[in-house]
Protein backbone atom coordinates (compact mmCIF):
# COMPACT_ATOMS: atom_id res chain seq x y z
CA UNK A 1 0.00 0.00 0.00
CA UNK A 2 1.25 3.38 -0.84
CA UNK A 3 2.13 5.82 1.91
CA UNK A 4 -0.62 8.08 2.68
CA UNK A 5 -0.44 10.80 5.29
CA UNK A 6 -2.72 10.32 8.78
CA UNK A 7 -5.98 12.00 8.31
CA UNK A 8 -7.63 14.12 10.68
CA UNK A 9 -11.65 13.09 11.28
CA UNK A 10 -12.72 16.90 11.27
CA UNK A 11 -16.63 17.27 10.70
CA UNK A 12 -16.00 18.22 7.70
CA UNK A 13 -13.73 15.41 6.65
CA UNK A 14 -16.65 13.19 8.31
CA UNK A 15 -19.40 14.66 5.80
CA UNK A 16 -17.50 14.35 2.67
CA UNK A 17 -17.43 10.69 3.83
CA UNK A 18 -20.68 9.65 4.56
CA UNK A 19 -21.82 11.67 1.72
CA UNK A 20 -19.50 9.78 -0.35
CA UNK A 21 -17.39 12.75 -1.77
CA UNK A 22 -13.85 11.88 -0.54
CA UNK A 23 -12.89 7.92 -0.12
CA UNK A 24 -10.05 6.36 2.17
CA UNK A 25 -8.48 3.52 1.42
CA UNK A 26 -9.27 0.26 4.41
CA UNK A 27 -6.00 0.51 6.76
CA UNK A 28 -4.89 4.22 6.34
CA UNK A 29 -4.77 5.78 9.55
CA UNK A 30 -6.71 8.47 10.80
CA UNK A 31 -6.96 10.36 13.91
CA UNK A 32 -9.90 11.84 15.62
CA UNK A 33 -11.53 12.10 18.89
CA UNK A 34 -10.69 8.97 19.93
CA UNK A 35 -7.09 9.28 18.97
CA UNK A 36 -5.14 7.38 16.13
CA UNK A 37 -6.53 4.23 14.35
CA UNK A 38 -7.06 2.90 10.88
CA UNK A 39 -10.11 3.55 8.93
CA UNK A 40 -12.21 0.51 8.45
CA UNK A 41 -15.33 2.01 6.06
CA UNK A 42 -18.01 4.60 5.84
CA UNK A 43 -21.53 3.38 5.97
CA UNK A 44 -23.49 4.82 3.25
CA UNK A 45 -26.66 4.20 4.53
CA UNK A 46 -26.27 5.73 8.13
CA UNK A 47 -22.63 7.89 7.38
CA UNK A 48 -21.17 6.23 10.31
CA UNK A 49 -17.17 5.88 10.09
CA UNK A 50 -15.81 2.61 11.42
CA UNK A 51 -12.20 2.94 12.83
CA UNK A 52 -10.47 0.08 14.33
CA UNK A 53 -8.77 2.10 17.30
CA UNK A 54 -5.77 1.78 19.11
CA UNK A 55 -6.17 1.07 22.97
CA UNK A 56 -3.44 2.53 25.52
CA UNK A 57 -0.68 -0.05 25.78
CA UNK A 58 -1.16 -1.99 22.55
CA UNK A 59 1.68 -2.72 20.60
CA UNK A 60 2.11 -3.11 16.95
CA UNK A 61 0.62 -7.20 16.93
CA UNK A 62 -2.26 -6.90 18.98
CA UNK A 63 -3.39 -4.00 17.08
CA UNK A 64 -3.12 -5.53 13.71
CA UNK A 65 -4.66 -8.64 15.12
CA UNK A 66 -7.27 -6.51 16.16
CA UNK A 67 -7.35 -4.41 12.71
CA UNK A 68 -7.58 -8.13 10.69
CA UNK A 69 -10.46 -9.68 12.08
CA UNK A 70 -12.35 -6.26 11.86
CA UNK A 71 -11.72 -6.66 8.23
CA UNK A 72 -12.82 -10.14 7.78
CA UNK A 73 -16.13 -9.73 10.17
CA UNK A 74 -16.66 -6.75 8.20
CA UNK A 75 -15.81 -8.30 4.95
CA UNK A 76 -13.49 -5.10 3.90
CA UNK A 77 -10.94 -4.82 1.65
CA UNK A 78 -9.46 -8.27 0.75
CA UNK A 79 -12.70 -10.17 2.22
CA UNK A 80 -14.94 -8.16 0.42
CA UNK A 81 -15.26 -11.58 -2.11
CA UNK A 82 -16.79 -13.60 0.68
CA UNK A 83 -19.68 -11.23 1.11
CA UNK A 84 -22.11 -12.53 -1.19
CA UNK A 85 -21.30 -16.30 0.16
CA UNK A 86 -22.49 -15.20 3.31
CA UNK A 87 -25.01 -13.44 1.75
CA UNK A 88 -26.77 -16.59 0.34
CA UNK A 89 -25.84 -18.80 3.54
CA UNK A 90 -27.97 -16.34 5.45
CA UNK A 91 -30.91 -16.31 2.98
CA UNK A 92 -30.79 -19.82 3.03
CA UNK A 93 -30.88 -20.52 6.43
CA UNK A 94 -33.65 -17.56 6.63
CA UNK A 95 -35.67 -19.53 4.30
CA UNK A 96 -35.28 -22.81 6.31
CA UNK A 97 -36.33 -21.41 9.27
CA UNK A 98 -39.42 -20.02 7.84
CA UNK A 99 -40.64 -23.48 6.42
CA UNK A 100 -39.52 -25.21 9.77
CA UNK A 101 -41.87 -22.33 11.28
CA UNK A 102 -44.75 -23.22 8.80
CA UNK A 103 -44.41 -26.88 8.67
CA UNK A 104 -42.79 -28.14 11.94
CA UNK A 105 -40.40 -31.30 11.35
CA UNK A 106 -42.74 -34.88 13.11
CA UNK A 107 -41.67 -35.45 16.56
CA UNK A 108 -39.17 -38.53 16.67
CA UNK A 109 -40.94 -41.81 16.84
CA UNK A 110 -40.14 -43.60 20.50
CA UNK A 111 -38.99 -47.15 20.41
CA UNK A 112 -40.77 -48.38 23.32
CA UNK A 113 -37.96 -51.65 23.41
CA UNK A 114 -34.66 -48.87 23.27
CA UNK A 115 -34.31 -47.48 26.71
CA UNK A 116 -34.90 -43.60 26.94
CA UNK A 117 -31.90 -41.72 27.16
CA UNK A 118 -31.58 -38.56 29.85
Amino acid sequence: MPYFPTIDLTPQVSLLLSRGALHLNPGQWVRGDKGRGRYLRTDPRTGTTYVSWLRPGDDWATASQRFHRACRKGFIGKYRAGYEAEKARREMARLIAEVDRIEPAPAPVRDERQPMLL
